[in-house]
């Protein structure tokens, strides 16, 4: 009989305590084996707060969530990772939904903003546009059919994600997965989950600067990407 996947739950968190007060009570710690905080330096009782709800918090080496999401995913001990910002903008009812998904052979679901009626309440016209401009490059360039390739919620297997090598230092971070595991021929998917406005704290994301980033990450991947099919 085959055992089902072992699940690990990221949180990162960055001076959130506003919001995890509210959101992680309704994470329910039967949904996955495993939950680590990744937490990049926070000063407002968050970290304090996690661990006296008994969760592992994990200081990160290295500045940005990218590299966050890559010590935590190296931290991991499920073959199933879970990405979820603990801020408002994810719903935690979502968590069991992603990872039947997962269950049903994919190796990366992403849960959209933008799919089958989900919504986001977060965007303005410039991030929604962002968004869209984004997603649609990233379509056509790597033959994709996303709807939303920059959600931070999000899981995958393990394994394949570490031959991956990802390296996005920033907000770049799911761009990159959501390309890289398409390039590698590996099997993505999407659910819809609605991004509720966060709760409190500061916005992380600055819209140009992030933009850049993201740009830059696009075009270096896809090169690279285009210089290994011609050396094959």
């Amino acid at each position: 009989m085959n055992q089902r996947p072992r699940t690990t739950l990221l949180l990162p968190t960055l001076n959130e305590i506003e919001a995890i007060q509210v959101i992680v009570p309704q994470i329910r710690k039967e949904w996955v084996d495993e939950t680590i905080v990744i937490d990049g330096g926070s000063t407002d009782g968050t970290v304090e707060f996690m661990r006296g709800h008994g969760f592992t918090v994990l200081s990160q080496t290295g500045r940005g969530f990218g590299r966050g999401m890559r010590e935590g995913m190296h931290a991991a001990s499920g073959d199933i990772v879970i990405e979820f910002t603990p801020d408002g903008n994810s719903i935690p009812a979502d968590i069991p939904r992603i990872i039947d998904k997962m269950n049903e052979g994919y190796d990366l679901i992403i849960g959209s903003r933008y799919l089958g009626g989900a919504k986001s309440d977060d965007d303005d016209w410039l991030t929604a546009k962002g968004n869209w401009l984004f997603t649609t490059v990233v379509n056509v360039l790597f033959w994709t059919r996303y709807t939303d390739v920059l959600v931070g919620f999000r899981a995958y297997r393990r394994q394949p994600a570490l031959r991956l090598h990802m390296d996005a230092p920033g907000l770049s971070w799911p761009c990159q997965s959501s390309m890289r595991f398409a390039r590698a021929g590996l099997r993505v998917g999407e659910i819809p989950a609605s991004e509720p406005a966060r709760i409190g704290g500061e916005r992380k994301m600055r819209p140009f600067k992030t933009g850049m980033e993201i740009t830059k990450l696009i075009l270096r991947d896809f090169f690279t990407f285009r210089a290994g099919k011609e050396e094959t």
